[in-house]
């Protein structure tokens, strides 16, 4: 099972990070062992900044080589989808196509009222939008839209659905896109019966994005209970084990908020420590990763 985790919202002082900031970020995941960069996707929140998915992820792009870079989730309702899918191919063409889209509507009001946007809507938006992209994103026309790739660029970037793990849209990313993304912030359970369903469906690459990570906390984690990993790091590891035997392909993880002083470059050794490079989650006592 691949691991990932996120970049930083802002600088220690609460500034904003710069692209050089990023980029050195972005370097030191990849260097620890990380597989994925994941960053979420909110517009204008009143409590705290909001990074911008793809500009971030930009910034990782140009500093980073190997590691994979996903949105997760960008609430496609709130974008026009010809302009969405000129941003999406443009990442994937600069990342040598290590970018992965996670689209979906998204669930937080509060960037609908801010965008303008009917909520109400948004699954019916969603509906209309995403056939556009995967076409515009395939190089193949869409109406009166048709994007020119460049030459040699590879095909994509593959679409991942983000979804809660209950409903129609679960089926539909296993039998009409490249894959599911998989809400964090979920029970467990329904983590468990939402992979059941993808698998049942014929799902290929199935990611749980959006799990919360303080492994400084000591928090009760349940079943039944939002799942995150607020724990002490032997009970994480237990749990990414139990994520890993359920079939998910990848666990991406975030503190949302967070600045480098949060999650300081030993947090992040101590992270990726819990599940294995190019294996599964190891129960009990987490291994040491390797310094590279």
């Amino acid at each position: 099972m691949r691991l990932g985790i996120a970049l930083p919202y802002e600088r220690p002082d609460r500034g904003a990070p710069t692209a050089a900031q990023l980029a050195g970020r972005a370097r030191l995941i990849e260097s620890i062992g990380f597989d994925v960069i994941a960053q979420g996707d909110h517009v204008g929140a009143r409590t705290r900044p909001t990074p911008d998915t793809l500009t971030w992820l930009t910034a990782a792009a140009a500093a980073t080589e190997r590691v994979e870079l996903a949105s997760a989730v960008i609430q496609v309702p709130l974008r026009y989808p010809a302009e969405l899918a000129h941003r999406l191919v443009n990442l994937h063409a600069v990342s040598g196509g290590r970018f992965i889209a996670g689209l979906g509507a998204g669930s937080t009001r509060s960037d609908y009222t801010t965008v303008g946007v009917s909520y109400e809507d948004r699954f019916r938006t969603l509906r209309a939008s995403l056939p556009v992209i995967r076409a515009l994103c395939r190089g193949e026309p869409s109406g009166d839209a048709e994007f020119h790739p460049w030459a040699h660029q590879p095909a994509g970037p593959p679409i991942l659905i983000g979804a809660w793990a209950s409903g129609s849209w679960v089926r539909r990313a296993a039998q009409e896109y490249d894959g599911w993304m998989a809400s964090g912030h979920s029970p467990f359970r329904e983590i468990a019966e939402g992979i059941k369903a993808f698998r049942d469906s014929g799902g290929g690459r199935a990611m749980l994005v959006s799990v919360t990570v303080d492994l400084h906390a000591r928090e009760r984690v349940t079943e039944d209970d939002v799942f995150r990993l607020k724990c002490e790091p032997n009970e994480a590891a237990d749990w990414l084990a139990r994520v890993a035997e359920l079939g998910y392909d990848d666990v991406c993880l975030v503190r949302i908020g967070h600045t480098e002083a949060d999650l300081t470059e030993e947090d992040l050794y101590q992270i990726r420590a819990l599940v294995p490079a190019g294996g599964s989650a190891t129960s009990g006592t987490p291994a040491t990763a390797d310094r590279r």
